[in-house]
């Protein structure tokens, strides 16, 4: 063999390995992603489910006085109070996300909020999707349900001359007001869930109607 034989045959190699790498590479990010994305959409359908039960559970007891569904934006939920809210300002605000919490006269988990928070240090940290309830001594307690959460945002629907109105929940008040809605006219609660894992993201948005 000829060295001009020779090099066209190194070259020939050279570019068949580069492209069984090239190739290697695009499967093995493929992969990824698709592991990703299936991680991040059954996190994330729990977490809404979870949810969307303790706003049916409500509604259950919706006609007892104990009844109570409240949310707020940019905000987490206090870890001494029940039912108080946290104002996060700056970074701890992750991404503006909402917090809420529903409230009966139930024996049966009476009082669950969830809220987002984010933990660990530096590259490494994350949001965590937590649900707050009380344990058997009547104290607050956090489990976290989901990880690898960027945002909950929540919007609440009022009929207003015959056309549905999406607020923020900043915009409601408890009580009935001529300038501002009120909880006693929602009529639906939108849950909008941003997660990411690595490069890869997925948003989820869930529609409860309310009775």
């Amino acid at each position: 063999m000829s060295l001009l034989e020779l090099m066209i045959s190194s070259l020939i190699s050279s570019s068949l390995v580069l492209g069984m790498s090239q190739s290697s590479i695009q499967i093995y990010q493929a992969f990824e992603k698709q592991q990703s994305m299936s991680l991040l959409q059954s996190e994330g359908l729990q977490a809404l489910q979870m949810m969307g039960r303790a706003v049916h559970e409500a509604q259950i007891t919706k006609n007892t006085s104990g009844f109570k569904i409240m949310a707020k934006d940019s905000a987490q939920m206090s870890n001494t109070k029940t039912a108080s809210f946290q104002i996060r300002k700056g970074a701890a605000s992750m991404d503006g996300s909402d917090a809420f919490y529903t409230q009966t006269n139930s024996t049966d988990q009476p009082y669950r909020a969830f809220f987002v928070q984010q933990q660990g240090h530096h590259q490494q940290r994350d949001g965590v999707l937590y649900m707050q309830t009380k344990n058997k001594k009547n104290a607050l307690q956090n489990d976290a349900l989901i990880g690898h959460v960027q945002s909950l945002q929540i919007q609440v629907a009022i009929l207003h001359q015959g056309q549905i109105e999406w607020h923020e929940p900043y915009e409601l008040q408890e009580r009935a007001s001529k300038n501002h809605p009120h909880w006693k006219q929602v009529k639906a609660i939108k849950f909008n869930l941003k997660l990411q894992k690595r490069k890869h993201q997925l948003e989820l948005q869930k529609i409860y109607a309310l009775r």
